[in-house]
């Protein structure tokens, strides 16, 4: 078994949509599935955790990241399958991998920035973008969530997972890998728009002390 102590989360960014594509779309809790390319890189992710002894997935409810997740874990079980089969011929194990919905992972509620046009939100709104670029930290969209909300219920679902003690991925969205990392690096909810992640991208994050590290944050006063 992994020792607590090397064990690792991988936090996923979901494949690309339409409305990642410029001119791109403000997305949220809309449901918008992956295109061709999401797809592909779903696959490409699974191949990249293909070995490294994932034993459960978790993911965001929402459409993107639900594909995202069910992709993966049919390419990890057929390479599983391929692999058992050349040493143990016989029928597949019924089991598989664990794959899980959680809400909490979920993208930040962006209210009545969703399905919204970037572009069409600058123009309009200039002074509500300027803040959410300058201060996150004390950000709301306009009728949805605050990025600290979001953080703090995210950072609620990865501990869970790391004290479950399996090898996890995580599939999730760019704002919430940001605000993880924000949260890890130490650098607050300030510098979130300075950790870029790409759709089909992944963080490696050691679970060594992450629980209780997370409880004690969530502990404090919001």
């Amino acid at each position: 078994m992994t020792r607590a102590h090397d064990r690792l989360l991988y936090l996923i960014r979901h494949g690309q949509t339409d409305w990642n594509v410029e001119p791109a779309r403000c997305q949220g809790w809309a449901d918008v599935p992956l295109n061709e390319d999401g797809r592909e890189q779903a696959r490409t992710q699974a191949r990249t955790l293909a070995g490294r002894g994932i034993g459960l997935i978790v993911t965001s409810h929402l459409l993107r990241a639900r594909q995202t997740a069910e992709i993966i874990r049919a390419e990890l079980e057929a390479r599983e399958r391929s692999n058992g089969a050349a040493v143990c011929p016989g029928p597949p194990e019924p089991d598989g991998v664990p794959l899980l919905v959680d809400e909490r992972l979920a993208e930040t509620r962006r209210g009545d920035w969703e399905g919204r046009r970037f572009s069409d939100i600058i123009r309009d709104d200039p002074q509500t973008w300027r803040r959410y670029r300058e201060h996150p930290e004390s950000f709301r969209f306009p009728g949805g969530e605050s990025l600290a909300e979001h953080q703090r219920r995210v950072l609620a679902a990865v501990r869970d997972v790391a004290a479950d003690g399996r090898t996890a991925a995580l599939v999730t969205h760019g704002g919430s890998i940001r605000l993880v990392r924000a949260f890890l690096e130490g650098g607050g909810i300030e510098t979130v728009h300075r950790m870029p992640v790409a759709n089909g991208g992944i963080v490696e994050v050691p679970t060594a002390g992450l629980t209780e590290r997370i409880e004690a944050f969530l502990s404090e006063p919001a």
